[in-house]
């Protein structure tokens, strides 16, 4: 088996596409910059970031309420998804409040519709500014 060891990669396309083999001949073609997370985070009911990639910290504003800051901000036209998930009790969902280049809001609710503090977790997809 070889090993390739670089610190960067660059496709000759466009939209730095890479061709990547994967055994057997199967052959998938991935984004670079389009393919992967920009920022992902885990955490507890308080906002505390217990694991993350790209994000800077956690702030709890109420019940509920919470922002993340990010480490390198996002593009700034806010046109990025944002899958969050809840963690607890089999009732908790999570949706993104408001979006922006260097922070994200998300709301966890219970199944009744009201504010609850609950771990939770995202990812960010999208460009970085």
């Amino acid at each position: 088996m070889s090993t390739l060891r670089t610190n960067a990669l660059e496709g000759v396309d466009a939209k730095n596409s890479i061709t990547i083999v994967a055994g057997a001949g199967n052959i998938t073609t991935t984004n670079v910059q389009e393919g992967i997370a920009k920022a992902f985070h885990h955490s507890s009911n308080a906002a505390v970031v217990t694991d993350s990639f790209n994000v800077a910290s956690g702030t709890d504003n109420a019940t509920g309420d919470y922002t993340y800051a990010y480490t390198n901000n996002m593009r700034a036209d806010d046109s990025y998804s944002s899958p969050h998930t809840g963690n607890e009790n089999n009732d908790t969902f999570v949706y993104t409040r408001t979006t922006g280049a260097s922070s994200i809001r998300v709301d966890t609710i219970n199944s009744g519709g009201s504010n609850v503090d609950r771990q939770h977790s995202g990812t960010i997809h999208g460009d970085l500014a």
